[in-house]
């Protein structure tokens, strides 16, 4: 089971480099697999044109290829960083941490590259198969200590019959180069219905596969009762809530100010009534002030107050090279456009 494939390019003109000319032989390099040639010429050009996102991109997508993920994630990583607005390093990332069975990271990834861009239909996409590859693993933990369980084992035959068709690889489309240089990539904008597009043709870009849509027949009354609509529903928003926080988190990490600050509401409570612009300069100067930042979250309770509406409660440790500190938080979420953001911040509960 697989989430979708690593994105070969962005899917805005303005986020090509401002070289195109350089960046389509390597391009060519990497269709014709002559990857450590491409990667030596890639690296070349960003040496020497360190801003330069679609360079660093294709980079990654080398190292993916030559079978290195942890550089791949290194360059992906520090790619989000530079430029938040873009969904695709994201998703990407999630697919490299998936593969390597890091699913926490994976929904992390994917649930920013969703905050970056809600309209981005990849991304949720692939967040619902991480979902049905995280309950068929609960699933099978759950049959290994009750293994006469009818229930669990109903529910798990049903998740694997959904990936049980040989998986299809969606039809890649060419993009052509930039008119003119770009100093910057710029926000992404929704995306087609039609699947990703790619820089280089079907047959030379690897891929990871798409799970084929199917749908698995109900399993007989006698064996399960299936929960109540609006508990389903409860159930996945607590999902997307706490996927929510972990990006938060892991943006904060990452020392990534603007993913961080993402993760809130423009009307957020301010401690002490500050203003939201003072309070986000202040948040951005604490960020960039240590040379790490560490912060791991643990027992995450979130209880639904309404609707739109819900309440977090977890244990943060925090650590960087300045400060180290455990406590109790609790974060105030509110659904704004299909995403949920933090209202307010409570030390304690």
């Amino acid at each position: 089971m697989f989430i979708r494939r690593i994105l070969f390019t962005f899917s805005l003109l303005g986020c090509l480099s401002a070289f195109a000319g350089e960046v389509e032989d390597i391009q060519q390099l990497l269709k014709t697999r002559q990857l450590p040639q491409a990667l030596e010429r890639a690296d070349k050009f960003i040496a020497a044109n360190p801003k330069d996102a679609q360079a660093r991109f294709l980079k990654g997508i080398i190292q993916t290829e030559m079978g290195q993920p942890a550089e791949a994630i290194k360059t992906f990583s520090a790619l989000a960083s530079d430029y938040p607005q873009l969904p695709e390093p994201y998703n990407n990332l999630a697919v490299l941490f998936a593969q390597q069975n890091q699913l926490d990271k994976a929904r992390a990834a994917l649930t920013m590259a969703i905050q970056t861009n809600p309209s981005y239909a990849i991304a949720h996409e692939n967040l619902g198969d991480l979902y049905a590859r995280m309950a068929s693993q609960s699933y099978d933990k759950a049959l290994q200590l009750e293994s006469g369980n009818p229930k669990v084992q109903t529910k798990l035959t049903l998740v694997r019959e959904l990936f049980s068709k040989t998986p299809q690889i969606a039809s890649a489309k060419q993009v052509a180069p930039a008119a003119k240089p770009v100093a910057a990539p710029a926000p992404q904008a929704a995306p087609s219905a039609k699947p990703a597009v790619t820089a280089t043709p079907p047959q030379a870009a690897p891929v990871v596969p798409q799970p084929a849509k199917q749908v698995a027949s109900a399993p007989p009354a006698s064996q399960s009762k299936p929960a109540p609509a609006q508990a389903d529903g409860r159930d996945a928003e607590k999902q997307k809530i706490a996927a929510a926080v972990t990006a938060w988190a892991e943006a904060w990490s990452r020392k990534n100010a603007n993913g961080y600050l993402a993760a809130y509401e423009r009307d957020f409570r301010a401690p002490g009534g500050q203003k939201y612009a003072d309070w986000a300069k202040e948040r951005r100067e604490r960020i960039a002030a240590p040379k790490s930042i560490e912060v791991k979250l643990s027992d995450i309770k979130v209880d639904m107050t309404g609707d739109s509406a819900a309440k977090v409660r977890f244990r943060q440790s925090y650590r960087s090279d300045r400060l180290s500190s455990t406590t109790s938080k609790t974060l105030l979420m509110q659904k704004s456009g299909g995403r949920w953001l933090i209202h307010e911040e409570r030390t304690g509960g």
